[in-house]
């Protein structure tokens, strides 16, 4: 025997490194690992049925859909995905928010002013579109003068601070009684009713974010009283200044006569 043909024969008997095995195998899962995915991937409706169908009918399984088995969070390219329909904005949502508007100033105007309306101080009224607070004529000021009693004039100041935190129309109108008056600062009730409503309006916008943009002044006179001037009980209870609180809607524009018609005790 030649010597070549020894070192043929001992090079056929040499074993394969055992990492190759461990190499080829990883690989070959690999590849099908990523034939797998593709394959998922890339479904084909009509194909898949026919196929699946063709399944059913040779296993006798013809109750099963075919497209329950597709994975739900893998839909078919070719399938369409119908969105789920979004809320649309309902408007008594909106009308709820400006009802608890109104509730919401009307509780804390009784809670924060107990002591106030427990006195006759202020008077709070309240209806299910509107906000009356009253100051009476005896505790706001003295007969003939739109001069503001000291001690009121806090307590406007806090009512203007409450009502700023909220989107309303306000309007201060001035009352007074029948009886004439004529004097070098006011020639009829006119002006007395007036000035009365523009010393509180001064108050309630005085260090506060009170919206002046919204804030309507009126004076009335004897023109609207609560009872008939018939005594003097009652003349003493339409002398008064009243703070009208109206909701307003949002992104509205100053409209003198939008504020004031709305008001219950104008029309």
């Amino acid at each position: 025997m030649n010597i070549n043909t020894k070192r043929r024969r001992k090079a056929k008997n040499e074993a394969v490194p055992e990492w190759m095995v461990t190499f080829a195998d990883m690989m070959t899962l690999l590849l099908t690992f990523f034939v797998l995915i593709l394959s998922f991937s890339t479904t084909d409706v009509e194909r898949y049925k026919s196929i699946a169908e063709a399944m059913q009918n040779s296993f006798g399984l013809q109750d099963l859909n075919p497209l329950s088995i597709i994975p739900a969070d893998n839909p078919p390219k070719n399938e369409n995905i119908i969105e789920p329909l979004k809320p649309q904005p309902s408007t008594e949502a909106d009308e709820s928010e400006v009802e608890n508007q109104l509730e919401s100033i009307g509780n804390r105007l009784e809670t924060n002013f107990t002591d106030e309306i427990e006195k006759g101080v202020i008077i709070v009224e309240r209806d299910e579109d509107h906000i009356i607070i009253r100051f009476p004529d005896e505790s706001a000021f003295t007969s003939g003068s739109d001069y503001l009693e000291p001690a009121v004039v806090p307590v406007l100041q806090k009512v203007g601070q409450l009502i700023s935190e909220y989107d309303m129309f306000t309007i201060v109108g001035g009352h007074t009684d029948d009886q004439p008056i004529n004097t070098d600062r006011f020639r009829s009730n006119w002006d007395l009713s007036a000035a009365r409503a523009v010393s509180v309006a001064h108050e309630l916008t005085w260090l506060t974010d009170l919206e002046e943009e919204f804030l309507y002044v009126v004076g009335n006179a004897d023109a609207r009283p609560l009872v008939p001037n018939t005594s003097q009980e009652n003349r003493i209870k339409n002398r008064r200044v009243e703070i009208l609180l109206i909701e307003r809607p949002d992104n509205t524009e100053r409209d003198v006569y939008q504020g004031i018609q709305q008001s219950p005790l104008l029309r």
